[in-house]
């Protein structure tokens, strides 16, 4: 049904005259005027249904003739923040309405805090009052607008001409018009803007407006909409709205306005939307960056030109002010901080256009600007990089290398990825998207140390050695790598050594195993690491099969002892056996011996720890039960998870035995605890038949009691000594980093000693 003129009321406000008079603006009391003038003269609303706050200037309020803009009976009131706000709290208490018209007029801006603020008119030269667009929508949804706890006002139409720019140093006191009550969830509220956030609301050509029409573009198009001919106070706003918008595309076509209206349309009708553009303002972080680039970019010539390069590489639309001749250094900033790699980029394009130190006689002034903006790049990449955090490419750098993962024919990039365990905490979720791929490993960031190398770069040396391995081109990748790799600083010799490792680590998956059986006997058993020992080591691999390595005939200290495994050892490392693990068959009260420190020579470092550059893994000696079935049960169940573990502590050997009976094919134990014995358990784990274990081992007087959680459910079995193998390379020698004395007894039953016969301790080994 058609809305009762009678039952309808509006709040008015226009705004034309401030304190500060450098604001003062001529149009929005003539809107306001003509808006009233159809809802009163055109609909029928009764005068004293109108409340408006006006604050005009004296040329605005009569016509040429002398005669008033207002129809009769209607009267105004003061718009300053005190008048406005208090109606706004409490004047609409008693409202008994089936429509409220809400229209304003008068400057609008969008404050440091990103809010759309309309200011009034006691806006000083010091402090700019204003009513917050948010605030105001929220007040007019509540319980105190309409009787009977908001009943009496079903809807509420709402039309705003202002300006939604954010002018520099602008200090804006928001008037809180917000009172804590219910909202009337079921209340219809449509609002229109006459832009969208960053827009100024034009006003329509002089010359072109007859006494007690709008001047705004806006109201002016919105009130031939509304006035239809039919005098209705609430047609169809759906139609007007879209009306309008296609009577602003026509203008935008023709070159009159950027100006684009947007709207909030909540409940009414039983529909939510929002259209129009609603761009974010600069963030501190953004203003900031821009505050550098006005010494950079100083000019209007040099952010045009910046921008045009800009607009060349990336795919980003920057503003420019209306009546400017080229944008701002904040428009600049934020359109490049809204399109992903647009920041990097720009950034990486100011720079690259100083080049390096020039040389030249001093005094000339495109040197000393180059000069300039060198001395300010270290301060403009890290105020980037705290705007976006995620990113380090250009959008160039980012495409290409895209191109370049498709192109190299690595048949799983992501699963390239995660056999790097330096890399899998940071991939994205198991998305087969490589462009996903990439910006997760990007987000990691690029630190600032020249040595180390970012994840992603990390990452791009393995899947370059994948594709190399797979029958694809690493080519283009490895050149990628070097490009960027230059740009951000890194060393030669730094990536050269990750791609030398990511080439290792590929033919080490990918070969056959070569591992080294190193089989230690105890002379005068007792306390870990006190006793004497001999041992004997076998080589075996796929081609040649097993055969003896080396020895020692008596027994030593165990610091002469690692020396005599090292040097063993150390021919292999150096001969190319990068797929070359090394496992320890030890006596069960050993167990504790940190064979994975034993010292050696690597690519001419002395005193490498072997367990850094090796896979090395703890055996028993000695099995006396079969443990064949439970390692078979990993190998079937090839998903990695934590369904293959037992975790106990060490000390409740009851608890650990009743788990190992009810779950005979369990294949891995994890002992826990901080206890300085654990080879009561160790011993049990043995006899029970368990192939895999892990513990942290004691070094010194504590025992780390980090939770393997990783280790236990990305990582299947059969890749554990590798993976330890990474963790021990990450980790330092603290007792509280957590790989440093982490062990894993690993008994593979395809492998055994030739001769399995220990010697009785004392006795002297044959030669």
């Amino acid at each position: 049904m058609p809305v009762d003129p009678a039952r309808t009321h509006a709040l008015v406000v226009a705004v034309e005259r401030y304190e500060d008079p450098a604001w003062n603006v001529t149009g929005p009391f003539a809107d306001a005027c003509a808006f009233v003038s159809w809802l009163v003269d055109t609909c029928g609303v009764p005068a004293e249904n109108v409340t408006f706050f006006a604050s005009a200037l004296a040329s605005s309020l009569h016509r040429v003739d002398g005669t008033g803009l207002l129809p009769a009976g209607v009267k105004t009131r003061e718009a300053d923040s005190g008048s406005v706000a208090r109606y706004v709290q409490e004047g609409m208490v008693t409202l008994d309405a089936e429509l409220l018209w809400v229209f304003w007029s008068g400057h609008g801006v969008v404050d440091s805090n990103g809010s759309h603020v309309l200011l009034l008119a006691d806006s000083s030269v010091v402090t700019k009052r204003a009513i917050g667009v948010d605030a105001l929508q929220l007040a007019l949804q509540a319980t105190r607008v309409g009787r009977d706890g908001g009943r009496g006002v079903p809807k509420v139409a709402v039309a705003v001409n202002a300006c939604q720019n954010q002018p520099a140093g602008l200090d804006v006191a928001v008037i809180d018009v917000v009172v804590t009550s219910t909202r009337v969830a079921q209340r219809g509220l449509f609002i229109m803007h006459a832009c969208s956030t960053g827009q100024k609301a034009r006003n329509v050509r002089t010359g072109a407006v007859r006494e007690g029409e709008a001047t705004g573009l806006f109201p002016r198009t919105l009130l031939r909409s509304l006035d239809d001919g039919s005098g209705v106070v609430l047609p169809d706003l759906h139609r007007v709205s879209d009306e309008v918008d296609q009577a602003f595309a026509a203008l935008r076509d023709d070159k009159e306005t950027f100006q684009k209206p947007s709207l909030l349309r909540r409940n009414w009708d039983g529909r939510t939307r929002i259209t129009g553009e609603f761009v974010l303002p600069p963030t501190e972080h953004e203003r900031n960056l821009a505050a550098l680039l006005d010494t950079a970019l100083p000019d209007s010539a040099a952010r045009a030109a910046c921008a045009e390069r800009l607009a060349a590489q990336v795919p980003v639309v920057i503003s420019v002010s209306d009546g400017a001749g080229a944008c701002s250094t904040e428009q600049l900033v934020t359109a490049a901080s809204r399109v992903a790699h647009g920041l990097p980029t720009l950034m990486d394009e100011l720079l690259a256009q100083t080049g390096p130190a020039d040389q030249g006689s001093p005094g000339n002034s495109a040197q000393d600007h180059a000069h300039a903006v060198r001395e300010l790049a270290p301060a403009l990449r890290a105020a980037a990089r705290r705007v976006r955090p995620d990113e380090f490419l250009t959008h160039t750098e980012y495409t290409a290398l895209v191109r370049a993962l498709g192109a190299a024919e690595v048949p799983d990039v992501a699963a390239a990825a995660r056999c790097d365990r330096r890399l899998r905490c940071h991939l994205a979720d198991a998305s087969a998207d490589v462009g996903a791929l990439v910006r997760s490993l990007e987000a990691v960031g690029a630190p600032g140390e020249a040595d180390v190398l970012p994840a992603l770069l990390r990452f791009v040396c393995l899947a370059a050695a994948e594709a190399d391995a797979c029958g694809g081109d690493g080519t283009a990748l490895r050149a990628w790598n070097r490009e960027v790799a230059h740009r951000i600083g890194r060393t030669s010799a730094t990536l050269d050594a990750q791609t030398q490792a990511a080439v290792e680590d590929c033919v080490r998956r990918r070969a056959d195993e070569t591992w080294i059986m190193v089989q230690l006997e105890v002379d005068q058993p007792g306390t870990t690491g006190g006793a004497r020992y001999a041992f004997s080591a076998w080589i075996v691999d796929a081609v040649s099969g097993s055969y003896n390595v080396g020895g020692n005939r008596g027994f030593h200290s165990w610091r002469e002892t690692q020396y005599r495994v090292g040097a063993v050892v150390e021919p292999y490392l150096a001969g190319g056996h990068v797929n070359l693990g090394v496992e320890f068959f030890l006596p069960v009260g050993q167990l504790e011996l940190q064979v994975e420190r034993i010292p050696v020579q690597h690519k001419g470092v002395d005193n490498v720890p072997l367990g850094t550059v090796a896979p090395v893994v703890v055996r028993y000696a000695q099995r006396r039960t079969d443990w064949a079935a439970r390692w078979d049960a990993c190998g079937t169940d090839t998903a990695a998870g934590d369904h293959h573990w037992l975790r106990n502590d060490a000390l409740d050997l009851p608890r650990l035995k009743t788990a190992l009976e009810d779950r005979h094919l369990a294949g891995c134990v994890e002992l826990t605890g901080p206890h300085a014995e654990f080879t009561p358990a160790l011993a049990y784990c043995a006899q029970a038949g368990v192939p895999v274990m892990a513990w942290h081992r004691r070094l010194g007087d504590h025992r780390a009691t980090h939770d393997l959680t990783q280790l236990r459910q990305v990582v299947h079995p059969r890749d554990l000594p590798e993976e330890m193998r990474q963790l021990r390379a990450g980790c330092g020698d603290s007792p509280k980093d957590a790989g440093s004395g982490l062990v894993l007894l690993w008994d593979d039953p395809r492998r055994l000693l030739p001769r399995m016969r220990p010697r009785s301790p004392g006795r002297t080994p044959r030669p």
